[in-house]
C-alpha cells in the first residue's frame, strides 16, 4: 500500500515534468522544482525498503496526504 501511494505521487510528478518540458511557456525554475520533488519522492520510496513498520506508516500517511493535495490542484 505505501509503495503504491508513493508510486502514484512519483507518477504525478513525472507527468508534470513531461508536460513542463513540452510547454512553450516552460519555466526553468518550475521544472527544477518539479524534478527536485520527484527525486525526493524516489528517495521516499527507497526508504520504504528498509523502514520499520512505524516509519512505513509515517511515510504512507505523508504521501497519502500529498497525493490528496496534488489531486486537489496543489503542487
Amino acid at each position: 500500500m505505501a509503495s503504491e501511494t508513493v508510486g502514484l505521487v512519483i507518477a504525478w510528478y513525472g507527468e508534470r515534468i513531461r508536460a513542463e518540458r513540452r510547454s512553450p511557456d516552460s519555466a526553468p525554475e518550475r521544472l527544477d522544482r518539479l524534478i527536485a520533488q520527484y527525486r525526493a519522492c524516489v528517495r521516499g520510496r527507497e526508504r520504504l525498503e528498509e523502514a520499520a513498520p512505524e516509519e512505513v506508516a509515517r511515510i504512507s500517511a505523508l504521501y497519502a496526504a500529498r497525493l490528496k493535495e496534488l489531486d486537489a490542484g496543489g503542487s
